[in-house]
């Protein structure tokens, strides 16, 4: 209980600044004044608090009763000077359970605090909503510009790796891709598993169930359009989620799929 507590601290505190003689006095019997000391006892400690308690309030103004989770009673007492020295640490053990009631400690960072340390020492600023959509944007334009160039005979796969160059992270940090339609190879750690799933099997690491997601299997993309359900931001990281609809260029007909993108800012200020 917060009296117990008060007790203790009120012990600590006037073991810590009473004088050597009246320190002597502490573990009299319960009425004890501080006149003619006696030894201490040391294996009277609860007696000696009630002792403590009496004697401080005799000499000082009296001490209020303080109510279990009124620390404004509390700051008060240790701003009348009931409190002081080894009482005001930045705990208080509770008689009895073992508990402590923990005061604040500047050096306790917020996660606020965290998040932005942590995109500090990763050395980019935190990720902004503005700039998740901005690469998402690129990512869309970079299929349709693929599959442009594909229909048009042009070097696809020189687009393709171009963009995948400025748009994952390969090379850069550890990226998580799992393409919506591999399936024998669901995992694509490097950047040669990730070309082939874009452009086809044919590229070197290619494997052979990747038909080219970038060109729609020779059919290409018109269009792509983002829907994000959500976008969640973690400092230099955040996490979109929601659907993407592709037109195919060919047919015009139009496919919904789901996603979730990670992003990552890098030391050279990119997402």
């Amino acid at each position: 209980t917060m009296q117990r507590i008060l007790l203790l601290a009120i012990a600590t505190a006037s073991t810590a600044q009473l004088s050597p003689l009246r320190t002597r006095a502490l573990h009299r019997a319960p009425n004890a004044a501080f006149r003619n000391p006696s030894e201490v006892d040391c294996n009277t400690g609860r007696r000696s608090a009630r002792n403590v308690l009496g004697a401080m309030t005799s000499r000082r103004r009296p001490v209020a009763p303080v109510r279990a989770g009124d620390m404004d009673s509390f700051l008060n007492l240790v701003g009348a000077g009931v409190f002081g020295g080894a009482a005001t640490t930045t705990f208080l053990k509770a008689y009895g359970k073992g508990s402590s009631v923990q005061l604040a400690d500047p050096a306790v960072q917020s996660p606020a605090q965290k998040l932005a340390e942590t995109a500090t020492s990763a050395g980019s600023a935190p990720i902004t909503v503005e700039e998740v959509k901005a690469a998402q944007d690129n990512w869309a334009n970079a299929i349709k510009t693929i599959s442009r160039t594909y229909l048009n005979n042009g070097d696809y796969i020189k687009v393709a790796g171009d963009a995948a160059a400025e748009l994952y992270g390969y090379g850069k940090s550890k990226v998580l891709f799992k393409p919506t339609k591999a399936a024998e190879f669901p995992f694509r750690p490097t950047g040669e598993e990730a070309m082939s799933y874009f452009v086809g099997g044919d590229v070197t690491g290619g494997y052979k169930e990747d038909a080219g997601f970038a060109i729609n299997g020779g059919k290409g993309w018109s269009d792509v359009v983002f829907n994000n359900h959500e976008i969640d931001l973690n400092g230099n990281t955040a996490v979109a989620m929601g659907s993407y609809t592709f037109t195919c260029a060919t047919t015009g007909t139009q496919t919904v799929v789901e996603y979730t993108f990670g992003y990552k800012g890098n030391k050279d200020g990119k997402v």
